[in-house]
């Protein structure tokens, strides 16, 4: 496993590189309580509601984990007129992430993913019991989008890494991406795909993040064993023809195929706490990207999204991994 020094070398060159983030935007709310009954009206749980969180989520949860690791980082997307994207605008900014391409739609809601947590008095960790998600499939209006690939035409080429998080919720239309990822390939610029379908769009793309239903939904065949996540992982690099997969794989850790011909499985290492996926396939597109922004080779960036992975999955809801926690854990792991 890489040492807590190479990490902080790495990150502390990526603290330079500028990173620019197109995909949805997502505000994650959690209610974390707990559950002492059962409801006389339907067989649920009574939920005693003791904390309310609101965090970035979806594209911006990719951001807030950049930045959380020192690098400079601007979002490219839509929110609503409304008060989930003025708490998400003043979060961004209160964590130093800029949102100059933030265009507003004034006939569309912003996305709202509500989870709720609880637990009992013998229960040592918190469960979902619900989620509620008020996602809004309105197409934009064709001025919104206009702007939006405005935008994408003069802030792509300032950058040094475009990461495109696309949760299906048509930030990453084919417009925005006509408009991207020409300029951005043309440049050299490091690419990161994190898409939930269609990954054939980001062909030539430097690194693609799929999890397994992902790359189980591409190649139409399920990822069964070690040597099926890595033949998925072969198989997605030279179909989309990328420099870089990193196939997630939950429990069982990452598959790494490089165009290079370079294949490594990554098991992951168990932790104490809470088990919560929440926003782990974003920090481990923003890791990973950071890294190879910091001049890692690719099996130390895919290592160092691993013990990012690790790190968020232990905490409630979607969270953030800084370079300290990362070099923390990487000495935990060598003892």
């Amino acid at each position: 496993m890489i040492s807590s020094e190479r990490i902080g070398q790495i990150l502390a060159g990526a603290a330079s590189k500028r990173t620019l983030v197109l995909g949805d935007m997502v505000v994650d709310e959690h209610i974390i309580g707990s559950a002492r009954q059962i409801a006389r009206e339907a067989p649920i749980p009574v939920i005693d509601q003791q904390t309310r969180v609101t965090v970035p989520g979806g594209a911006t949860n990719v951001a807030a984990n950049l930045r959380s690791l020192g690098c400079d980082v601007e979002v490219a997307g839509v929110v609503g007129a409304d008060a989930p994207a003025d708490h998400l605008r003043q979060e961004l900014e209160t964590r130093g992430i800029g949102t100059h391409g933030l265009v507003t739609e004034p006939n569309r809601a912003t996305a709202v993913k509500l989870r709720v947590w609880a637990g009992g008095d013998r229960q040592r960790a918190q469960s979902m019991v619900a989620r509620v998600d008020h996602v809004d499939s309105t197409p934009f209006s064709p001025s919104t989008s206009q702007k939006l690939s405005d935008y994408l035409e003069e802030a792509v080429p300032q950058h040094d890494g475009l990461i495109v998080s696309d949760y299906d919720a048509g930030a990453v239309s084919e417009k925005a991406l006509r408009t991207a990822l020409p300029t951005a390939l043309a440049s050299g610029m490091l690419v990161t795909a994190d898409a939930h379908a269609n990954l054939g769009r980001f062909r030539d793309a430097t690194l693609l993040t799929p999890n397994q239903p992902e790359a189980e939904a591409e190649l139409g065949r399920k990822i069964t064993s070690s040597a099926s996540a890595l033949a998925a992982a072969e198989d997605l690099q030279k179909s989309v023809n990328a420099d870089i997969v990193l196939l997630t794989l939950g429990e069982a850790g990452m598959a790494l195929q490089t165009s290079a011909g370079h294949s490594l499985l990554l098991p992951s290492s168990k932790g104490s706490g809470v088990a919560d996926p929440t926003g782990a396939g974003d920090t481990v597109a923003a890791s990973m990207t950071a890294a190879l922004l910091g001049g890692a080779n690719p099996v130390e960036a895919a290592q160092i999204a691993l013990l990012a992975a690790q790190v968020v999955i232990r905490q409630l809801g979607a969270s953030v991994a800084t370079s300290n926690d990362l070099q923390q854990e990487a000495n935990a792991q060598a003892d």
